[in-house]
């Protein structure tokens, strides 16, 4: 992977990760209504059951790497499809409203929540399928891959988490500027990802 392919992988990951979605809104949610001690449980459930996601999306991208070895050229298609719709709705969208209270801060409804979000499995096989299969299959480098994004992820979250309101607060003041520099980002990676 050369240095553009880099840049177009971590502003895809870091950009999305840190967009608001169902990890990140129930950790604000989570820390906002209890503080960050009373959610521990709460939050390493969404940081484990998202490991456990890119696990499986790391086999299910290699298994159609061996299975379906043409499948590969299409699936970047796919993905950068994917980067510039969530463009779009990231460019759109306004502010989300999370007065709701957690009603529970368990580690279940953390843990079982990553395997109904379907933004963070698309995030995983666009990441693996566009950015990181084309040039890499060896299976000891696609679990530090898997590493990586759980990293990537999960640091997203817990910055939701750890900011809190004080997050939420700059982004309803600030909505369309920080939107549109999102947006701008992702559509980066997306060309990119289809001219590489």
């Amino acid at each position: 992977m050369n240095y553009s392919v880099w840049v177009s992988f971590l502003s895809y990951t870091v950009i999305t990760a840190l967009s608001p979605g169902p990890n990140n809104i129930l950790a604000l949610n989570a820390t906002g209504s209890a503080g960050i001690k009373k959610s521990k449980n709460i939050l390493l459930g969404i940081y484990t059951g998202f490991t456990c996601i890119m696990v499986i999306c790391g086999i299910f991208s290699s298994a159609l790497l061996i299975f379906l070895p043409n499948i590969m050229n299409y699936m970047k298609y796919i993905g950068a499809v994917y980067i510039f719709w969530l463009a779009y709705h990231v460019a759109f969208s306004k502010p989300i409203e999370t007065n709701s209270q957690a009603d529970c801060q368990s580690f279940s409804k953390g843990f079982i929540l990553q395997f109904a979000n379907v933004k963070i499995i698309l995030w995983g096989i666009t990441a693996f399928t566009g950015f990181i299969m084309p040039y890499y299959q060896s299976p000891l480098v696609i679990c530090a891959f898997v590493m990586i994004l759980s990293l990537i992820g999960n640091g997203a979250t817990h910055i939701w988490a750890v900011a809190g309101s004080m997050l939420g607060s700059f982004l309803r003041k600030y909505w369309k500027i920080s939107n549109i520099c999102m947006s701008i980002l992702l559509l980066y990676s997306a060309i990119h990802l289809v001219l590489e």
